[in-house]
């Protein structure tokens, strides 16, 4: 019961493991399970979020012995581990892993919610481990209908994965229960440990050694100097003693290198009576560019690839950073500029720009423009803009542009997919950057986002419909070719424009002459038969698509017994499965007056007929 207790998870699923295979299982969580393990008949993983989103136990699955792949598998190093552990004073308890790792075990009083310990555990693992282990549980919270993540339990048939006390001793599974029964903790007795990192945390040695100091320096005045002394030399190449000491002891000693905000509690939510939030000192969003672009908001901009979308949004900044018109769109005052380039060639904005520094000359504060090339970086990438450490960096060179300028800067991140690796059609995922654009204009930023359109001609934002959701303005944005042109021509729809009049959204032309010069003229009423009956064609396979994938998960469901034969039947019979005029046009972004001659006169089967 002991070993039940102490690796309490979700009760009503767990995992069997069989020769290399996992199989989730719904059922109660029973102690003839966990009696089943110990004595070899199955090995059980135990999911350690429940539907609560709570747990009352965490591991950091550290498999850096194998990390790197150019080199052959090391055998992991638990004196190192356990050096660590010791020398920082935490409460864990080291088991060896079935991949001949370690699975580092934080054991609570009680449930607590998944985020405060996994948070935590996070800051454990970065002073750790010298790779990128994995936290269970693997989430924060669980979506509707998720399982969870689980991981394998120790002692399988009592004698694998043991658990090793500080000399490195293997533990029977009783003595292992009270080893560990001894270091539980409750939430307030892990406030300390929120200094181990700070938010940003920094990768390095001497990062971790800063946060290590600082950590140490408070919780343990008296030997602090010593152990980080020690903790040094756990690394591969330990600093230099003259060079610890004239750095980190030395900047230590003077000042903590700590995040005090890591440590507060997440204040009480503040609410306001209706006229308590009518006194508030809210000012309206000014207009940037009058009639298009707001101060405070998210705006996205979208279009094929190669169709002018960076030098539309080009323009439009340079413009901004000067406080200069752009096309017929007033500018009050020049704003500074952030520009993020996940994917151009690095002389392309040099290029690009100096069409406008010829014609206006640099921006009268350089500050005004500051630019974040990818591949001037280290290991030439920017970190992933859906994780804390990518949304802290560009934050942290936001506030420094504000302190800079006075002003809050524009925030361009050009292009979306090349700054992330997010999952295009899971809302999920994107949800995590979406939380954090959010943030940005709750703390005033106004954000330009640079996207590729999806399947459909004209249709928004690749992936997830749920991007632009958020957002103040969303532009699209379609080049126009014209044989012998020497200009670029692109045609500029407005998807979603959250504050600015009926007027101000109708679609227009801009040209642009590749010497700084942008003009603006009426959007051409001809229709493209062409470009439509493609955009049909798109509609009616992505329609059938989703279709088949529909009637493959039912078909699955009455495989299983989820569905009954009978409501099999009513779904099929109910189910609308031819696309009807009114559907497409909503695709489309046409009235479905406008559509209609395409089925009743034959232009669609005519042209089906001429591109099959």
């Amino acid at each position: 019961m002991s070993f039940k207790t102490n690796f309490s998870g979700r009760d009503d699923a767990y995992i069997l493991f069989n020769d290399g295979v996992y199989q989730t299982v719904k059922g109660a969580v029973t102690k003839e399970l966990f009696q089943q393990h110990l004595d070899g008949e199955i090995s059980l993983g135990i999911i350690p979020i429940t539907k609560d989103n709570t747990c009352r136990f965490g591991v950091i699955d550290d498999d850096s012995h194998k990390s790197d792949k150019s080199k052959p598998v090391q055998a992991y190093d638990y004196n190192k581990l356990l050096k660590r552990i010791d020398l920082l004073g935490l409460p864990l308890t080291v088991y060896k892993s079935k991949s001949g790792g370690a699975h580092i075990k934080l054991l609570l009083d009680k449930h607590y919610p998944a985020y405060k310990v996994r948070k935590i555990l996070k800051k454990m693992a970065y002073q750790l481990c010298d790779g990128t282990p994995e936290i269970f549980p693997k989430q924060d919270k669980l979506n509707p209908g998720e399982t969870g993540s689980a991981i394998n339990l120790p002692y399988h048939n009592g004698n694998t994965r043991v658990a090793i006390d500080d000399a490195g001793n293997a533990l029977n599974p009783i003595d292992a229960m009270v080893y560990e029964g001894n270091r539980w903790c409750t939430m307030d007795d892990l406030k300390p440990y929120n200094l181990l990192a700070t938010k940003e945390m920094k990768e390095g040695r001497n990062n971790k050694l800063f946060s290590a100091a600082s950590f140490l320096k408070k919780q343990f005045p008296d030997v602090w100097e010593d152990n980080i002394k020690k903790l040094n030399n756990t690394f591969d190449e330990p600093l230099p003693a003259d060079e610890l000491g004239r750095t980190v002891i030395s900047s230590v000693t003077r000042k903590d290198y700590f995040d005090k905000t890591e440590i507060e509690e997440v204040p009480k939510l503040k609410c306001y009576t209706l006229r308590e939030y009518m006194n508030l000192d809210i000012k309206p969003s000014r207009f940037i560019l009058k009639g298009l672009l707001k101060e405070n908001s998210i705006n996205y901009v979208s279009g094929p690839k190669g169709n002018g979308k960076t030098e539309w949004v080009l323009g439009k900044t340079h413009a901004i950073a000067r406080g200069l018109p752009f096309l017929n769109y007033a500018c009050s005052e020049p704003t500074p500029i952030l520009y993020i380039d996940g994917e151009m060639d690095p002389y392309d904005l040099i290029e690009r720009s100096q069409a406008y520094i010829a014609k206006y000359n640099f921006p009268k504060d350089d500050n005004y423009f500051r630019i974040i090339n990818y591949a001037q970086q280290f290991k030439e990438t920017i970190p992933d803009i859906k994780g804390e450490i990518g949304q802290n960096l560009i934050l942290e060179w936001l506030e420094e542009q504000k302190l800079q300028t006075g002003k809050n800067p524009i925030l361009v991140l050009d292009n979306l997919r090349s700054l992330s690796n997010y999952k295009e059609n899971d809302s999920d995922e994107y949800r995590l950057i979406n939380s954090w654009l959010l943030r940005l204009r709750g703390k005033k930023f106004t954000i330009i986002v640079v996207d590729h359109h999806g399947k459909i001609a004209g249709g928004g934002p690749r992936g997830t419909s749920s991007k632009t959701d958020n957002a103040n303005v969303s532009i699209l944005i379609n080049s126009i070719r014209e044989k012998g042109n020497p200009n670029m021509v692109m045609k500029v729809s407005f998807d979603k424009a959250r504050g600015l009049r009926p007027d101000e959204t109708e679609d227009y032309e801009a040209v642009y002459d590749f010497a700084g010069n942008w003009s603006k003229k009426d959007a051409r009423v001809k229709v493209n038969n062409d470009e439509i009956c493609q955009q049909i064609k798109d509609c009616y396979e992505i329609f059938a698509k989703e279709n088949k994938a529909y009637r493959k998960s039912l078909d699955k469901n009455l495989a299983k017994g989820t569905v009954t034969t009978d409501a099999y039947k009513t779904i099929i019979k109910n189910h609308k499965w031819n696309l009807t005029q009114q559907q497409m046009a909503l695709h489309l972004k046409i009235s479905v007056g406008k559509l209609n001659p395409f089925f009743k006169e034959g232009i669609y089967d005519d042209w089906l007929k001429e591109n099959s």
